[in-house]
C-alpha cells in the first residue's frame, strides 16, 4: 500500500501520533524505525526490508555492534562535556537527557545492556570519575584536552612562581637582618632586650614618672616633682627654644605621713591642661628613634618600592605601545578588509556585465540560428510542396494516359465488334 502524501490528514495525523518518545520495546535499530504498538511492531519483523537487514546483520554481527556503540558512546560523551563540563551530576539525568532526543542511538544496540555498566567502562577507561552512592550513580568528566592540560600547567606554574616569590622574600628578610646584627656590632651598638618587671629586693624604692612634652617657639617650662615623704619638691627649669614639662614622683618606704598619689597627678594634669589652653598650639610628637636593623629595613623596601613603580611605569609603557600597535593592526585590517571589499565589488561589477554582454551575444546567436532555421524550415516546406505538386501533375498525366489508353481499347474493341 502506498505511503500518504505529505501534507495528507493522514500523514499529519501519523506525524501527531509519532511524537515523542515511544516505548523502547517496539523500536527496530537495524531499521531505525519506531513502532506505535505491539501490531504494528510484529508486522515490521515480518516484512521484507526487515528480513534484508538481519540478513545483513547476520554475516557481520560485531561490526554493527561496535558502530552502534561507538556512535552512543561518542553521543554521551560529547553531551556531558558540553552540557556540565567537569562537574559532578547524576548518571541517569545526563541519560534522560540523551535519550530526549528522538532519533538517538538506543542502548539495546550497543555492547551494554544497562546504563551502570557503561557508566563503570566510562570510570575504567579513564572518561569519567564515577563513584556509587546511595540515592544511584554519579559521574564527572574529565577533561584531557591540550587546552586544558595548558591552563593546569599554567596554574601550577603559577602556584610555583608565588611560591618561590615568597621564599625569596624570606631569605632576603633573613640576610637583611644579619646584616643589620653585623653592623650593629661593628657599630658597638647592644641589641635591646626586653626582661620582665621584677623586684628583687622589697625594700627597694618605687618611682612613677609622669611627663608632658610641649613644644612651642617662646619659652620652656621643665618642672620635676619629687614626692619623698615625708617632703615634697617641685622644680622648674627655663630654657629658650621649647616648653617642657616633667613630673617626676618617687616614694621610699611608708611613714607616719600619707599623701594621695591621684591628688598629685589631678594637679599636674590641670596644670599641663591650663598651659595648653592658654597656648592654643597643636602638639608636635618629635620623631621616633630608629635603630640600625630596622633604618635598614627601610631602606631596602624604600629601594624595591622604588623598583616596583620603575617597572610600573615599563608595564604601562609596553601596554600603551602594545595598545597602540593592536590600534595600529586594526586600522590595516580594516583598510585591507575594505580594499578586498572594494575589489571583489569591482570584479563582481565586471563578471556580472560581462556575464550580460555574454547573454546578450548568445541571445543574439540563438536569435539569429532561430531566424536561419525557420528560413530553411520554409525553404525545405516549399521544397516538398513542390515536389509533391509535381507528383500530383505526374499522377495526373499518368491517369490522363491511362485513360486515353483504355478509351482507345474500348473503342477498338467496339469497332472490332
Amino acid at each position: 500500500m502506498p505511503k500518504h502524501e505529505f501534507l495528507t490528514p493522514k500523514a499529519i495525523a501519523n506525524r501527531i501520533k509519532s511524537k515523542g518518545l515511544q516505548k523502547l520495546k517496539w523500536y527496530c535499530q537495524m531499521c531505525q524505525k519506531q513502532c506505535r504498538d505491539e501490531n504494528g511492531y510484529q508486522c515490521h519483523i515480518r516484512s521484507e526490508s526487515h528480513l534484508r537487514q538481519m540478513d545483513l546483520l547476520k554475516e557481520n554481527p560485531s561490526m554493527y555492534m561496535q558502530g552502534y556503540s561507538k556512535q552512543f558512546h561518542e553521543d554521551f560523551v560529547k553531551l556531558l562535556s558540553r552540557r556540565w563540563g567537569t562537574k559532578r551530576v547524576h548518571a541517569n539525568l545526563v541519560y534522560q537527557e540523551y535519550i530526549s532526543d528522538r532519533n538517538h542511538t538506543h542502548m539495546n544496540g550497543t555492547i551494554w545492556e544497562t546504563l551502570t555498566d557503561y557508566v563503570k567502562y566510562l570510570g575504567k577507561e579513564g572518561i569519567c570519575h564515577a563513584d556509587e552512592t546511595p540515592k544511584g550513580w554519579f559521574v564527572s568528566w574529565i577533561d584531557n584536552s591540550p587546552k586544558a592540560l595548558a591552563r593546569q600547567e599554567a596554574i601550577l606554574k603559577k602556584e610555583r612562581a608565588e611560591r618561590d616569590e615568597q621564599e625569596r622574600t624570606r631569605k632576603l628578610i633573613e640576610e637583611q637582618i644579619e646584616r643589620a646584627k653585623k653592623e650593629a656590632e661593628d657599630l658597638g651598638l647592644e641589641e635591646t632586650k626586653f626582661t620582665e618587671l621584677k623586684r628583687d629586693n622589697e625594700d627597694d624604692k618605687i618611682k612613677l614618672n609622669i611627663s608632658s612634652t610641649t613644644s612651642t617657639s617662646t619659652s620652656t617650662n621643665k618642672t620635676d616633682v619629687s614626692v619623698t615623704p615625708p617632703s615634697t619638691t617641685i622644680s622648674n627649669t627655663n630654657t629658650n627654644g621649647s616648653t617642657t614639662t616633667h613630673t617626676s614622683i618617687s616614694f621610699n618606704k611608708p611613714t607616719s605621713q600619707k599623701i594621695s598619689l591621684s591628688a598629685l597627678v589631678k594637679k599636674s594634669n590641670s596644670l599641663s591642661a591650663q598651659k595648653k589652653d592658654k597656648e592654643k598650639e597643636k602638639v608636635k610628637e618629635q620623631p621616633k628613634k630608629v635603630s640600625a636593623m630596622e633604618q635598614i629595613i627601610l631602606d631596602e623596601m624604600e629601594k624595591k618600592k622604588r623598583l616596583e613603580n620603575l617597572n610600573g611605569n615599563k608595564t604601562e609603557f609596553k601596554r600603551k605601545e602594545e595598545q597602540r600597535n593592536r590600534e595600529r593592526d586594526y586600522k590595516n585590517r580594516d583598510d585591507k578588509n575594505r580594499d578586498d571589499k572594494n575589489r571583489d565589488d569591482k570584479s563582481r561589477d565586471d563578471k556580472n556585465r560581462d556575464d550580460k554582454d555574454n547573454n546578450r551575444r548568445d541571445y543574439r546567436e540563438r536569435d539569429r540560428n532561430d531566424r536561419e532555421r525557420g528560413e530553411r524550415d520554409r525553404n525545405d516546406r516549399e521544397k516538398e510542396r513542390n515536389y509533391r505538386e509535381k507528383d500530383r501533375e505526374k499522377d495526373r498525366e499518368y491517369r490522363e494516359r491511362n485513360r486515353d489508353r483504355i478509351y482507345e481499347r474500348e473503342s477498338k474493341r467496339l469497332r472490332r465488334d
